[in-house]
């Protein structure tokens, strides 16, 4: 009974054990992937200003550079509602 209750023990000693390395591994895992995202969101930013700039400067030969300015923000504003509006639909389901 004493050796069962030993092995028992053991067991779920070793099975905590093998929890927190994986743990630990996937932690690690994440911090790579995270740090991947991060890099490609900035990069991604970065690449969407640069746009954005050339697109209103262009406009701008062709109509008042506040109209285009005010364009650009109300568009954007819209994609994001649009965007916060699917996400919570998405999540209450």
């Amino acid at each position: 009974m004493g050796e069962a209750l030993e092995r028992t023990v053991e067991a779920g000693q070793s099975l905590i054990v093998r929890r927190m390395e994986l743990l630990v591994a996937e932690t690690r895992v994440l911090i790579q992937d995270g740090g991947m995202l991060l890099v490609g969101g900035v990069v991604g930013l970065i690449g969407w200003i640069y746009l954005l700039s050339g697109a209103t400067i262009g406009l701008a030969d062709h109509y008042p550079r506040f109209a285009v300015e005010l364009a650009v923000g109300a568009l954007h504003i819209g994609a994001a509602v649009l965007l916060f509006t699917l996400f919570i639909r998405r999540r209450s389901r």
